[in-house]
This record gives structure tokens, C-alpha cells and sequence, in this order.
């Protein structure tokens, strides 16, 4: 059951990217990001009071509340510059960079946690980075080299960076708090965090006058971007309640490999022959890394 679960869990993550990508591009991404988490929140709301785990609260801690609180504020961030990436960039370098959140909370694991490094995950890792970089075209090797990142058209690849150690950050900060609290009710929580302060991003942007210009097909693009990205994230964790995390989490972040995949087909992106390698790397990578786990 569990492994049926992770599959459909990483379908939906696959999904929900390409989805989001198509509608975030008429669209602006404080206004995208802002429902697309309110969304999530009403799903891990909806999913904890279904299965009756509200009565957990009472359970949580000092310790607890300050986790959900630090890492919600951080996530908030991560998703602010998450959809200001999106936005910017091919979804198939976005995703890769991405996939630099597995590098990152390696790393900050083993300092702040003492979480012990494999060779496997360091090889693993280094494949991973080895591939993003592959995947790259020209002008966004150019910009890393240059000043391009941080002004012009390549800045998306700042914001795409940025999102991945910053959700890294919020990793970290989750799984330092080891109280057997239901997932579902401190995401809930956290959430809560993400969207209040992501509306108030929002308003404090004045961005509230771009919710007009938004037409009726790019709505419905990005909420079904976002249903399809709560299920993912639901089922994902009810999954890791019942099986085994390393083999959970190692089908889950394939899900960036589906949308790579999907983007060539829907988006019509296009890969060249070294950025070919790169996508094998990356997934080679990935799954070389949770073998190390």
C-alpha cells in the first residue's frame, strides 16, 4: 500500500510542476505562490481533520511550536523564490537546481544534526551537481561565471538557488524536532506560517492588482498546479508513515525526473546531447544518493 502511495505520490509532484510552469507564465509569482500554498494549507488542514489528528495538539511542545514556527517563516521564503524561478527559467535547469536541496540538507545535516555522510551519498551528490551544470546552456554557464545571476534575464537561476537552500534550511529545522506528532497537523501549522506571510509578501509587493489581470485558463492551471501539488505532498507523507522513508523519499524526488520528461513533451523544451548526460547523471545520482541512506 505504502509503495503504491510513494509512486502516485511522485505522479502528482511530476505533474504539478508542469502545470504550475504553464500557468505561472501569464501570471505573477507572489500571486502564484500565495494560492498555490493556501491551497496546500486546506489540504493538510482537510487530511488532519479527517483522520482525526487534531487532537495531537494538545501533545506538542514548547520545542515543537518553535520548530513549526522557524521552519514555516523559512519555507516561506523558499517558496517566494521558489515561483519567482519558475517563472524565469526552462523548467527541466529549474528542477535540476532543484534537485541541489538533496546536496544542501546532506551537508547541513551532518553539521547540525551530526548525521553521518556515506561515500555513496557523497558520490551521489556529486553526480547530482556534476548534472545540473550539464543541463545548462551556454548563456546560464555564462551568468554563473559572470555577473549575469544577479541582474538581467538569468537572475531566475539566483532565485532557483536560493529556494533550494532555503527549503534545505526548513528540512533541517523539521527533522531536528523528533516528537511523534502527526505530520499533517504541524504541516498544518507551518502553512499557516507559509501563507500569511506570503499574502502579506503579496500585499506589501502591491501585487494585489495583478489577481485582474489573470485570465480564466491560467487559473485553472495554477490551482490544478496546486491540487495536484497538495496530493502529492499528502500522500507522500502518509506513505512515509507507513513504509520505509529511504525507499519512499528516492521514488518521491523522482518526480523531478517525470517533470523534466513531461516538459519535453508538453513544453516542448528541448535538451541537448550534454544536457542528455546531465538528466542521467541527476537521476543516477538521486537514486545513488538514497542507496547511501
Amino acid at each position: 500500500m505504502w509503495l503504491l502511495l510513494a509512486v502516485l505520490s511522485t505522479l502528482f509532484i511530476g505533474v504539478s510542476s508542469i502545470l504550475s510552469k504553464i500557468g505561472i507564465k501569464d501570471a505573477d509569482p507572489y500571486v502564484t505562490g500565495a494560492v498555490t500554498n493556501t491551497v496546500l494549507l486546506a489540504a493538510f488542514a482537510v487530511t488532519a481533520a479527517f483522520t482525526e489528528s487534531f487532537g495531537q495538539v494538545q501533545d506538542m511542545g514548547f520545542g515543537t511550536w518553535v520548530s513549526v514556527a522557524a521552519s514555516g517563516i523559512v519555507l516561506s521564503v523558499s517558496w517566494a523564490f521558489y515561483f519567482l524561478g519558475l517563472k524565469g527559467g526552462s523548467i527541466s535547469v529549474f528542477l535540476a537546481i532543484q534537485s541541489l536541496t538533496i546536496v544542501f540538507s546532506m551537508v547541513l545535516c551532518a553539521v547540525v544534526l551530526g548525521e553521518k555522510i556515506t561515500s555513496f551519498m557523497v558520490f551521489g551528490a556529486v553526480m547530482i551537481a556534476a548534472g545540473t551544470v550539464l543541463m545548462m546552456k551556454r548563456e546560464e554557464i555564462e551568468a554563473l561565471k559572470g555577473k549575469g545571476i544577479w541582474r538581467g534575464e538569468q537572475r531566475w537561476i539566483l532565485f532557483a538557488g536560493l529556494s533550494a537552500v532555503f527549503a534545505s534550511v526548513s528540512y533541517v529545522i523539521v527533522k531536528a524536532d523528533t516528537t511523534p506528532i502527526d505530520t499533517n497537523v504541524t504541516s498544518t501549522f507551518r502553512y499557516l506560517v507559509v501563507v500569511v506571510a506570503l499574502w502579506v509578501l503579496l500585499f506589501t509587493k502591491k501585487r494585489k492588482s495583478q489577481f485582474a489581470r489573470i485570465g480564466g485558463r491560467t487559473w485553472v492551471f495554477i490551482l490544478l498546479g496546486a491540487v495536484a501539488s497538495s496530493a502529492g505532498h499528502v500522500l507522500v507523507y502518509k506513505a512515509l508513515f507507513l513504509g520505509k522513508a529511504a525507499v519512499i523519499m528516492t521514488i518521491y524526488r523522482m518526480g523531478m525526473v517525470i517533470s523534466i520528461i513531461l516538459s519535453r513533451i508538453f513544453l516542448k523544451e528541448k535538451l541537448s546531447k550534454k544536457g542528455w548526460t546531465g538528466f542521467c547523471l541527476l537521476a543516477a545520482g538521486v537514486a545513488a544518493f538514497a542507496m547511501g541512506r
